[in-house]
C-alpha cells in the first residue's frame, strides 16, 4: 500500500545527490589508480602502497597504472575523461596545479577536480656522480656563473617540479643551467650517475638505489626542512641559497561529479591509512614525509597550492 510516508521517503531519496544511496556498497568493481609520473618515483611509491591497503580496507582491487609522459598531462586527461563515478582516481604531485601555468590542458585542475586527500610531501635532491668536481650546491652555482648554459641537469620533464627546481635554483644564484628533460625520474638519475648529465634535480625515490649503491652523490634537498631519508644533507637554504624551497605534496583526485559521499569513504579511508605506523615507514622507504590532509583540508589548501606554481611556472618560462 503506497502512503503519504512513503512517497514523501521516495521523494526525499530522489533529490539526494547520486550515489548517495549506493556510497556503502562502494566500491563494487576493481577501482583504476592512474598515476601520473612512471614506476620508481616516490609519487608511484605511494600509491602502490596506497593501493595495497586501499583493497584490503575496501574488499576490492585498487590497480595502479603508471602513465608517463607530458608532465603527468596525459594521465590527468585519462582520468579527466573517464566516468565520474568513482572507479578511475588520479594519483599526482605539484604538476597537477604547475601545468595549469605551464601548457594547454583540456581540464581546469581546480574545477574539474576533486582533492580526495592529501598523503605525503616530498622535496627533491641535487645529485651528482660520486666523481663530480662539484661537492657543494656551492660549487655548481660557481660553475654554472662561469659557464652559463653549459650545465646540464636531467628532470622527469618539462614543467615539473624538477625542472622548476632547477630554473629557482639558477635564478637565486644568479647563474644558467641547461635543462635535458626525461620522461621519468629515475631515467635521469641514472644519466647523471653515469656522467651523461652533469646533475640532476629528482626525487628521492629514483636517488636512493643509485645513492646506496655509490653511484650518486646528494649534495643539497629543495625543502625547507631535511628530509627523514637524508637526515645528513642540508636544504638548499642552509647550503646558501637564501629563499629557496621547492617542495611537492602528493594528493588523490577524482574527476568532478563523483558523488560526495564516495569522496567521503575514500578520504576517510585515506586518512585512517596515512596514521598508521606501517604507512610512515612505507613511505619513509621512498624518501617521503608523511603529510595527511582530509578532502576539506586539501580542497581549502587548493588555491595556495595554484599561485605558488603559478610563480614558479613564471620563473622557468623566463628562463626559457
Amino acid at each position: 500500500m503506497i502512503t503519504r510516508r512513503s512517497l514523501l521517503a521516495s521523494s526525499a531519496l530522489a533529490t539526494l545527490p547520486a550515489g548517495f544511496a549506493f556510497a556503502d556498497d562502494y566500491p563494487s568493481k576493481p577501482v583504476r589508480i592512474v598515476v601520473s609520473i612512471g614506476a620508481g618515483s616516490a609519487t608511484d611509491a605511494a600509491a602502490r602502497y596506497t593501493a595495497s591497503q586501499l583493497s584490503k580496507m575496501l574488499n576490492q582491487p585498487f590497480v595502479v597504472e603508471n602513465v608517463a609522459g607530458a608532465g603527468g598531462v596525459i594521465a590527468t586527461t585519462q582520468v579527466f575523461r573517464a566516468p565520474a563515478d568513482g572507479y578511475t582516481l588520479l594519483f599526482t604531485y605539484a604538476s597537477h596545479y604547475s601545468n595549469q601555468w605551464s601548457t594547454k590542458t583540456p581540464y581546469d585542475a581546480v574545477a574539474d577536480f576533486e582533492p580526495v586527500a592529501r598523503v605525503a610531501t616530498t622535496a627533491l635532491v641535487l645529485a651528482v656522480k660520486p666523481d663530480s668536481p662539484f661537492k657543494t650546491a656551492q660549487d655548481v652555482a660557481a660553475a654554472a656563473k662561469r659557464a652559463p648554459g653549459t650545465l646540464t641537469y636531467g628532470t622527469a620533464g618539462p614543467g615539473t617540479t624538477g625542472h622548476m627546481a632547477g630554473a629557482l635554483f639558477a635564478s637565486l644564484t644568479g647563474g644558467e643551467l641547461k635543462h635535458v628533460p626525461y620522461k621519468t625520474p629515475a631515467a635521469a638519475a641514472v644519466d647523471a650517475s653515469s656522467g651523461v648529465l652533469d646533475m640532476c634535480f629528482t626525487g628521492p625515490a629514483a636517488v636512493l638505489p643509485l645513492v646506496q649503491g655509490g653511484r650518486l652523490r646528494v649534495l643539497a634537498q629543495t625543502g625547507l626542512k631535511r628530509m627523514s631519508s637524508f637526515p645528513d644533507i642540508p636544504t638548499m637554504v642552509e647550503a646558501g641559497v637564501p629563499g629557496y624551497e621547492n617542495s611537492s605534496p602528493i594528493w588523490m583526485f577524482a574527476v568532478k561529479g563523483v558523488p560526495q559521499p564516495v569522496l567521503a569513504k575514500l578520504s576517510d579511508a585515506l586518512v585512517r591509512i596515512g596514521n598508521t605506523p606501517e604507512y610512515k615507514e612505507a613511505v619513509a622507504k621512498a624518501g617521503l614525509d608523511v603529510d595527511v590532509q582530509g578532502m576539506a583540508q586539501a580542497k581549502a589548501h587548493g588555491p595556495v597550492e595554484l599561485e605558488k606554481w603559478k610563480r614558479l611556472t613564471a620563473l622557468v618560462t623566463a628562463k626559457n
